[in-house]
């Protein structure tokens, strides 16, 4: 936070998230000069009524938008009259037959795994919900797209040291032979090769 500080000079703001209540005041546990902690209690949004809303939406087939999946995510946190596993399975229904785009759905998708996850205690009703939404697919190909990149990634980091490697190995052939009949200061001159680089190698086959 403190080198994020000083490289965009501007003020950062730290969202918590807390799914318990009653909270200490947590903040006053943050030690820091840099960057402003806000806390957000879950338990005091009405889960009940942001339900309602969405509920409201999609059975007038009105498309979700991402504010709209943020707050689905976040209702099985919130505070609710009913438990939050029976939401789940609601928020489940209106991911698979909603009207979602396809950046939202595998973004809530991902979200909404892991809330089946935590609430859903028997494991054929977890399996059921994470079908219904199709979570293995999202996931497949959130994975595959990240797989790619790192192999891509991967792939130029060991060209790179290949290039580096071939590099040292041609310059130390280079110096040994030259050793053989020059001093260190005479084959700088010479190759403009560092006479650090010269003297290391010099040390390296004890010349």
């Amino acid at each position: 936070m403190k080198s994020l500080h000083w490289k965009s000079k501007n003020d950062i703001y730290s969202l918590i998230i807390s799914l318990y209540e009653k909270n200490k005041i947590p903040i006053k546990l943050i030690v820091t000069t840099t960057h402003n902690p806000i806390l957000c209690e879950m338990k005091k949004f009405n889960g009940d009524k942001n339900l309602n809303k969405i509920k409201k939406k999609f059975e007038s087939n009105k498309e979700l938008t991402t504010h709209d999946c943020a707050i689905i995510e976040t209702i099985p946190d919130m505070q609710n009259s009913r438990n939050p596993e029976v939401i789940v399975e609601k928020l489940c229904h209106i991911i698979h037959d909603g009207k979602i785009s396809n950046e939202n759905r595998i973004t809530i998708q991902s979200t909404m795994f892991l809330n089946i996850d935590y609430y859903v205690k028997e494991e054929n009703k977890r399996k059921e919900l994470m079908e219904m939404i199709d979570v293995e697919n999202s996931h497949k190909s959130e994975f595959m797209k990240w797989q790619n990149e790192f192999e891509k990634k991967g792939e130029k980091i060991c060209e790179k040291r290949g290039e580096k490697k071939g590099e040292l190995k041609a310059t130390t052939d280079i110096v040994t032979s030259m050793l053989e009949t020059l001093t260190p200061k005479e084959i700088t001159k010479l190759t403009k090769i560092p006479l650090s680089v010269i003297n290391e190698i010099a040390k390296q086959i004890n010349i």
